[in-house]
């Protein structure tokens, strides 16, 4: 399958013992339609300023948790979506990515996706991984709903000769089974995962699709071959739609999915705090409630965060943007936030560290409309990646794939024929139209527009992880 075909973007009830352990039963009833939300008490005098500022945090906060369960939704249960696996605990396997994939943000080319959601609801799932060469790279990352990274199953944590591990709810507690390395959990009984097979050149697509293949999704009953334990309650999903996100309708979503994640001690302040303006788990958002003037603050507050964010995506100088384990990132909600707009599914700077850079070496923005661009890494400076690197180019505002008459959406160390100079250098061209014959082996093609670029290394070395590597400048031509 193509990734024509791809993703994009939960929870309560029951979760039964099983052989090797159980889980405790978040609810015993199905989720439906959320009641009206009764006002907090206290609030009497909770004055239009206040109720801004906590909007424009509790928007930054909750970004990520809405825009993962839209990927789910893609994904996972809406059986009308392009991007539909087939449900929970089914792949969905990509090849790769073009500038018709426009699912998600900024998806990389390098190392063709495969996809997955589990319930953990009713019983913890085991993900498998096959024995593969020693010169590939393979990652499953798994992500929960608040977009946090939990683990990485693959080259950099087990090596390449395959491993087995388990998926499981937030409260399950339980012995690890035989043939089974750890635990995964996050704050939610469902995650998601972004697993990357790299493709070592174009024509290594069938190799890359025989591995996918070998990937396994199980229900720990199958795995240890018991009877499966009573399904978890079903649960009435509100249907997504695209843009609801800049609209009041967002915080609609917030509260319905609040009440299918189990809250992290971590977070309380900041849930306290957003209780006062409504956002209350299952319970059905209700600015009227509040007062004309605290809706209409409201309303501005959630402007303000997105005023906020939207600067941020321009202003990306820090690649740990994108390392978004809850260790990684503690308290800071807004890289998190930011990391979910320009990037969903970045992983820990362990496994790969992405360097955004949305402008040039005189602090404009790119626009292949209006110039021409280059890197040059001298021999020293190219970056040092165990696996690989390679840039990839998005036009803006989407941050989709770049459609061009060479059909090259990526470049770097493993693309064939890239060129270096006698003294060891290599030089990349960023631009619209050719920069000639002899250069193209070198050139990623821009659009007639505004774009951003993205370096990723993957296997990163030491003087990346410490920051002592240093990326030279993208210069415009004069």
């Amino acid at each position: 399958m193509s990734i024509q075909k791809l993703f994009a973007m939960m929870f309560l009830t029951l979760a039964v013992a099983c052989q090797s352990g159980g889980d405790k039963a978040e609810s015993t009833t199905p989720v439906t339609t959320p009641a009206p939300a009764e006002r907090p008490v206290g609030d009497d005098q909770l004055t239009p300023d206040e109720a801004r500022a906590i909007a424009k945090d509790a928007y930054i906060f909750n970004y990520p948790l809405v825009m993962m369960y839209r990927t789910m939704y893609l994904q996972a249960i809406d059986t009308k979506s392009k991007s539909y696996s087939g449900g929970f605990g089914k792949w969905l396997h990509l090849g790769t990515s073009s500038p018709k994939d426009t699912d998600i943000v900024s998806p990389n080319n390098d190392s063709p996706y495969s996809y997955a959601w589990v319930d953990l609801r009713a019983e913890p799932w085991v993900v498998t991984l096959p024995k593969i060469e020693k010169s590939r790279f393979y990652t499953s990352q798994w992500d929960d709903l608040w977009g946090f990274v939990l683990d990485n199953p693959g080259s950099v944590e087990d090596g390449n000769d395959g491993v087995s591990v388990l998926l499981a709810s937030p409260t399950w507690v339980g012995k690890l089974p035989k043939g089974v390395q750890r635990v995964i959990q996050g704050d939610s009984s469902f995650l998601g995962t972004l697993t990357r097979t790299q493709l070592i050149d174009p024509k290594d697509l069938r190799n890359v699709k025989k591995i996918q293949k070998q990937y396994k999704l199980q229900p720990l009953s199958t795995y240890l071959g018991k009877p499966a334990p009573e399904p978890a309650s079903a649960i009435e999903w509100m249907p997504w739609k695209d843009g609801v996100e800049t609209t009041d309708g967002f915080w609609d979503y917030v509260n319905f999915l609040l009440s299918l994640t189990t809250p992290n001690p971590q977070d309380k302040p900041v849930q306290d705090r957003m209780a006062k303006i409504g956002l209350v788990p299952g319970k059905a958002w209700d600015s009227s409630s509040l007062g004309k003037d605290v809706g209409a603050a409201i309303a501005e507050g959630m402007k303000d965060a997105l005023a906020e964010l939207k600067k941020g995506s321009t202003h990306i100088t820090d690649p740990s943007l994108f390392f978004r384990s809850r260790k990684d990132l503690n308290k800071d909600y807004f890289d998190r936030a930011l990391g979910v707009m320009v990037g969903i599914f970045g992983n820990v700077k362990k496994v790969s560290v992405y360097f955004a850079v949305p402008k040039d070496d005189q602090g404009e923005l790119f626009d292949g409309s209006k110039g021409d661009y280059t890197i040059t890494f001298t021999a020293d400076q190219i970056p040092p990646a165990k696996n690989f690197w390679s840039w990839t180019m998005y036009k803006l505002p989407q941050r989709w794939l770049v459609d061009n008459p060479i059909n090259r959406y990526s470049i770097g160390s493993p693309t064939p024929g890239l060129k270096k100079a006698a003294d060891g250098s290599i030089t990349i061209y960023f631009q619209a139209k050719s920069p000639g014959k002899d250069k193209e082996s070198n050139w990623l093609p821009a659009p007639q527009g505004p774009f951003w670029l993205v370096l990723r290394t993957y296997g990163p070395g030491k003087s990346i992880l410490d920051k002592t590597w240093k990326m030279p400048p993208v210069k415009r031509l004069k």
